[in-house]
């Protein structure tokens, strides 16, 4: 078996690029990450962003929050606990892969 098909095997929601690069976001966030900064960040559309936020929200690895502020829509995002443990187990993964690859 491929080392990415291990990956994508274990963790299929992390193993995307742009959900992994949105929970490395939010779990490096002391506070809620909106909606716009992650689209900043991330150079998304926002059709794009909003599609993985909820394949993410789904599988219980963020949480979203809704707001009016100043009669404005403010929508931000937080990174869950399980979030944090599926990451930090997905990481290491990758760490464990590649320290096969340049071992051999």
């Amino acid at each position: 078996m491929k080392p990415i098909d291990l990956l994508t095997r274990t963790s299929p929601i992390l193993a995307d690029r742009v959900r992994l690069a949105i929970m490395a976001t939010l779990a490096a966030a002391e506070e809620p990450v909106e909606f716009n900064a992650l689209l900043n960040e991330l150079q998304l559309t926002k059709g794009n962003l909003a599609s993985h936020i909820r394949k993410l929200e789904q599988a219980g690895l963020l949480t979203v929050n809704k707001e009016f502020v100043d009669r404005k829509p403010r929508t931000s995002y937080r990174c869950t606990e399980r979030g944090y443990r599926d990451l930090r187990r997905y990481l290491e993964q990758v760490e464990v892969l590649l320290k096969g690859v340049t071992a051999g």
